[in-house]
């Protein structure tokens, strides 16, 4: 089976009827305008896992997005980069990791990225330790993300 086909149906599973998207139609507006998706037709769809899973989890830390784009399913953060919320998007993405061992999104046979969009402004002081901290998780903040 192919991430196309599978995608949306470890989607609906996991985040309720409804929450799987066709395209980027998953993001917010102001979100979509941060992403270049390249070929369209290798959008597979997205979904918004923060809005899906706010009833059940309302105090967690959760990431906002998954998309699936040429095989490779790319979970996104739109997340202001500042110094002080590093700290929190690292505490996102270790409520996504944690989300996935359990989730069927997590048992797609597909290559996996995560992605720190700014919502604004990059503003984390180079060589901090928060800056440091962020890329051992694999984070580094950018302004637009290219899929």
């Amino acid at each position: 089976m192919t991430l196309e086909k599978e995608f949306p149906k470890a989607i609906e599973r996991d985040l309720g009827e409804g929450a799987y998207k066709k395209g980027l139609q998953a993001l917010r507006a102001a979100d979509r305008a941060l992403l270049k998706p390249g070929n369209a037709r290798l959008c597979h769809g997205s979904a918004d896992i923060d809005s899906s899973l706010a009833a059940q989890q309302p105090q967690a830390s959760r990431w906002d997005y998954v998309i699936a784009h040429d095989q490779v399913l790319n979970f996104v953060e739109v997340h202001p980069a500042h110094t002080s919320e590093v700290s929190q998007v690292i505490k996102k993405k270790e409520w996504l990791m944690a989300w996935l061992k359990t989730a069927e999104t997590g048992k797609l046979d597909a290559p996996r990225r995560f992605h720190w969009v700014a919502s604004g402004k990059v503003a984390i002081t180079r060589n901090s330790k928060q800056a440091r901290a962020a890329a051992q998780k694999g984070l580094t903040p950018v302004r637009q993300l290219a899929l």
